[in-house]
Formats: C-alpha cells, structure tokens, sequence
C-alpha cells in the first residue's frame, strides 16, 4: 500500500459488498473455466447422440451487444481493494479497512468469505482452492479454507522498516513445462515483500522462502509472463522483469498490480495517473483506461475480461473485451425435455466464432445443439434428472484458449 492509499484509507470506509447485479444486469456474470465438470449423477437411461434430428427444430437464441464502455458491477462499497478468481469463477475482493474477503456470486448477491483480517490486499487462489491473502497490517499471508473458511497464519515476513506492510501476492506457479514435465517449483507462490524491497518464492504448504529478487524500491504485485518470466509491478515507477536476471520492462507512475493476458497482453494498473494501461509483450503500450478513481485491484476472467476496482468511489468495474455470459433463459417442453437459451454478449470488434458445448452422463441426454453464430447465442436441448447443467462457451482460433462455462439451474 503506498502513501497515496495511506491517505486515502484516511478518507474511507471499507468496501461493505452489498448491491451487485441487480444494478448492473449481469446476471450470469461468475464464471467458471471450460475444464468445469458436473458433480456425480445417478444412473438412469442412456444418453442419445448428441446430434439428433431434434436439432433442426431448434433456433438459435438472440444475443446483444456488450456495453461499450465499463460496467459497473458493484457499487456503495468503502474501500474495494484487489480482486482474483476463485476455482469456482467467483469473484473474490479484499476490503482493506473491514478485514474481509467477499465473493461475488452468478445471481449478482455477496457472499462474506472471511472477516477478522488487518488490512487484507492482494489474493490468489491455490489449485486446491485454499486462498491466500496479503494481510498488510500483520505482515503476513493467510490462508482462507475453501470448505469452512477458517483463516489460518500461512507465512509471516520480517518488518522492520516501519513501512506498510506486505501488499500484493501471486503468483501460484504452474506444475508443469509446456512438455508435461513435472516442475521442482509447482505450486510455489510469488510474494513481493513490499517494506524490504525484496521478492520470495514460496512453497504450497508456506514453509519455505527462497529469495528470487532484490533491489526493488516497493514490490507490490506479480504475474506470470511470457517463457515463463515474472513480472513485478514496483511503486517506485517500474515494472521488472526477471529473467531470472532483473531487467526493467516498463517504466510507469506507481504501478500498484500487474496482469498478464492468454494473449500475452500485460495489464498494470497505476496510482500514479489513475489508469490501467494494457501493454505488448515487449512493454510497448497498446492502450490506457484513464480517468479511474485509485485503481487498487484488477483481474481477467477466462475470456480476458477486465475486472477493475475503483477505491475511492467504491465500485467494482467489468469491461468486456471479448464475450461475457448473461444469465440464461430455461423453458420445459411438453415432453418433458429443457431447451435452455444461452445469452452472449459480444464486444463490438470480437467477431470470432464461438462453440457451445455441454456433458452428457447416464441422466442427462443432448437432443439438440444449434452452435453461435456472429449474431445468435445458440441454444441447447436436454433431457436429464438433474436440477443443473453446465455449459461452456469457447472462442475458435488463435491458440488463446477463451472459454467461459456457466451453471444452467432447471429447476425453481
């Protein structure tokens, strides 16, 4: 946290996680990532093909534009501060003065994650869901248990500067190369330790630090960029990258988080001139969102959309850069089957091709796919005994795997 959020937690209260998408219309929102499977389901008939003569009597369901401009998603909120998906496609806040962590969920409400916290800043989610959170005024890094949410000391840093405390974390290193080889670090967090200047590599379980980085004047946020290189977002005016070497990457007013896109696009949001500036793979600017009351968290959901907290007006911001998924319309026909209407909404200059899929199992059966087209959200036809259905939504082409999948409810 820099001088400029000193100052401004002087004049706020805490983001209080109320009103969501009933002001914002987001219905279906949350998000999870293609890979997302149903739970287990109980025998009953076999499924039929997943192409069958029902499907010419589909029609495709209407899509509608996305908002032009950034949508707001919450609002009358004290003090939001960083942001981060968790393994369910949550999206998951910190408030800084409140001592919480919130989740927003798919229907626009909030759900309080864990509270008690002393200043808690940056997040990141462990491939077992445990989240970890930065808890500034303690120095330290909590975990959160995804099943009860009991918090629990992670690691604890030295502070003897008298600076505010550690600030951002993340993040989780992947366990394996692009060959399938099992990697030494897998599953080790990045933790930028603010106070002391200094970044640490951390093992799963917290035990163990390895210093990978020094020299820095405030590291605040990390991202996993392209070959595997980290970049660390420093309020002093840089964005480094190590290679292992520290090589400076960028140079930027106060970057305070730093984000690295499927593409390859690296996003930094700065408190310095109150923007997010969107970056090229080699640093160069592509693009700047100005004008942003105190930027303090930002997040890409899995068709790199941006997610953006403005602290000092207390709102949660989305800007939709691909395609986002609103909540679906269900109808039951006579025959006892669901025919269930996607609703996507494109970004004006997204005009890729976009496929629909869904599961089959022993109680559910396909009987009609109609796929999107550059106007349409496609549509889907099921019989099942199940009260839910997952369907995911995937951009074809160019290699970045943008996917989002959603939870079809049946059933009142």
């Amino acid at each position: 946290m820099t001088v400029v959020k000193r100052h401004r937690c002087g004049l706020l209260s805490h983001r209080a996680i109320s009103a969501v998408a009933k002001n914002a219309a987001i219905g279906g929102l949350l998000i999870v990532g293609i890979g997302c499977q149903q739970g287990p389901v109980a025998p009953a008939h076999k499924p039929t093909s997943t192409a069958s003569a029902k499907a010419s009597a589909l029609s495709a369901c209407p899509s509608t534009a996305a908002p032009g401009g950034p949508q707001v998603l919450l609002h009358d909120l004290p003090a939001p501060d960083d942001l981060a998906f968790d393994n369910d496609g949550r999206l998951l806040f910190s408030d800084n003065k409140a001592g919480t962590v919130s989740a927003l969920r798919a229907d626009g409400s909030v759900e309080r994650i864990a509270g008690g916290m002393s200043a808690p800043e940056g997040i990141v989610v462990q491939a077992d869901g445990h989240i970890l959170v930065a808890e500034q005024g303690r120095n330290r890094v909590v975990a959160i248990d995804p099943g009860t949410h009991a918090v629990s000391p992670w690691r604890a840093f030295l502070n003897r500067t008298g600076r505010d405390g550690i600030d951002g974390i993340g993040p989780v290193l992947p366990d394996r190369d692009a060959s399938g080889n099992l990697l030494p670090t897998g599953g080790d967090v990045i933790v930028p330790d603010s106070p002391n200047g200094v970044v640490w590599r951390v093992s799963a379980d917290g035990k163990t630090a390895t210093q990978i980085a020094s020299g820095m004047d405030r590291p605040v946020g990390a991202a996993l960029g392209a070959s595997g290189r980290i970049l660390v977002a420093d309020e002093g005016g840089a964005l480094w990258a190590l290679e292992p070497a520290r090589l400076r990457f960028a140079t930027l007013p106060a970057p305070d988080d730093v984000l690295v896109s499927r593409a390859g696009h690296v996003f930094v949001n700065t408190l310095g001139d109150n923007a997010i500036h969107e970056l090229d793979p080699r640093g160069h600017q592509l693009s700047v969102i100005s004008g942003i009351q105190q930027p303090q968290g930002i997040a890409l959901d899995g068709a790199d959309n941006l997610y953006y907290t403005e602290f000092t007006t207390g709102r949660i911001f989305r800007v939709v850069r691909t395609f986002a998924l609103d909540s679906p319309t269900v109808s039951r026909t006579a025959g006892g089957t669901f025919v269930v209407c996607p609703v996507i909404r494109r970004a004006r200059a997204f005009n890729r091709s976009l496929a629909l899929s869904t599961g089959s199992s022993l109680a559910t059966s396909i009987l009609g796919l109609v796929q999107p087209g550059t106007d349409s959200s496609g549509a889907l036809e099921v019989q099942t005994l199940e009260p839910t259905i997952t369907i995911g939504i995937s951009a074809i082409g160019d290699g970045d795997n943008l996917g989002l999948s959603q939870i079809v409810h049946l059933t009142p």
